[in-house]
């Protein structure tokens, strides 16, 4: 009588269970190298792509400050003209000037009021049940 014939070669049937979890962990640590490998290379595209999209954020707002500066300026020279020129420049320049020291300190205002907003409120709450939970649930008996 012929023997049967296995599709696994004699060793790896004699190998038993310690030889199969390690060629099982092997498998599963060259499936997760490759997912990071991937990662890693998907990664360094998108750092890329958001470094060129930063810098050219950076750029414009650096040109939307001298476009502000410029048309501040030629603001208030036209206001200097229409009042008379001569040295009336300088009082619009410091009137121009206190204006947007103004709106800076509203606006600081307004930020350090949402400073004092909690961040993740609800985050927080559930975090602070969870710990009073375990406190609880590990509280020694006296």
């Amino acid at each position: 009588m012929p023997a049967p014939e296995h599709d696994h070669p004699p060793d790896a049937e004699r190998a038993g269970f310690f030889a199969h979890a390690i060629e099982l962990l092997a498998a599963a640590w060259s499936y997760a190298r490759a997912r990071f490998e991937l990662a890693s290379i998907e990664g360094r595209e998108a750092g890329a792509h958001w470094l060129k999209a930063i810098g050219l954020l950076l750029g414009a707002v650096v040109v939307l400050v001298f476009g502000y500066f410029f048309f501040c300026l030629a603001i208030v020279f036209a206001v200097a003209t229409a009042l008379g020129g001569g040295t009336a420049w300088i009082w619009v320049t410091l009137g121009a000037a206190l204006l947007h020291f103004g709106i800076a300190a509203l606006l600081l205002v307004k930020v350090r009021s949402f400073a004092r907003e909690p961040l993740f409120p609800v985050t927080i709450k559930e975090l602070k049940k969870d710990q009073a939970w375990l406190d609880q649930k590990t509280a020694r008996p006296t």
